[in-house]
């Protein structure tokens, strides 16, 4: 009688026969040129490659298939394809950082407003010591003009004053604009952000077309 260890190798013997008959798996490398016209080699193939033609090259470097480019019409839909997906890709990024700084629109238009009202404080701040500057510079002219009229000389401190007051009065109109400009970039920055995370809180909305 053969024993079990026998009966055991004699079945294993087929499978491993088969086993060394079957050959490797063939690695291949694809040779293409790139967007800029470089020449590329590479083990898997990008879309640059597959619409505008490569080669699959062996182990060795020989070339065992050509594939031609894709004719000019297939070359743009596909083109066209993958702008798509980089255009909905991007957008879901910035999706996904809208959800992360807003809970949703509501929360988008609360940080607007916190914003245009900081400015606005400040707005109403300059404008408050714009009316005192002009105030103090009316008082200046006043009595430089009636010192002219009495004949006497405007004083050197009435002059100074009368210029500095006068330059204070520039910078804080300039400030001003500065911050109505600002109350309108924020207005600005923030209506893009609101309209795309109501579009993403309506029904269906939740999606990553641009």
């Amino acid at each position: 009688m053969i024993g079990a260890r026998r009966w055991g190798w004699l079945l294993l013997a087929p499978a491993l026969a088969a086993g060394a008959a079957e050959p490797a798996a063939q690695a291949y490398l694809y040779r293409y040129h790139n967007a800029d016209g470089t020449l590329a080699i590479s083990a898997t193939l990008n879309q640059q490659a597959i619409y505008s033609g490569y080669q699959m090259l062996d182990d060795n470097g020989r070339v065992i298939k050509s594939v031609p480019a894709a004719p000019p019409e297939e070359q743009a839909r596909r083109r066209a394809q993958m702008e798509a997906q980089r255009q909905a890709e991007a957008q879901g990024r910035r999706d996904q950082e809208l959800r992360r700084l807003y809970a949703g629109p509501g929360d988008a238009e609360r940080a607007r407003d916190r914003q245009i009202e900081a400015l606005t404080l400040k707005l109403n701040y300059a404008s408050n010591n714009l009316e005192q500057l002009e105030k103090k510079l009316a008082d200046e002219v006043h009595d430089a003009a009636r010192a002219e009229r009495s004949g006497r000389a405007v004083s050197d401190n009435n002059r100074e004053a009368i210029d500095r007051y006068s330059r204070q009065i520039d910078e804080t109109r300039q400030r001003m604009a500065g911050f109505h400009a600002d109350i309108e970039a924020v207005r600005t920055q923030y209506r893009p952000i609101i309209e795309r995370l109501r579009t993403l809180d309506a029904p269906g909305g939740d999606t990553n077309a641009p």
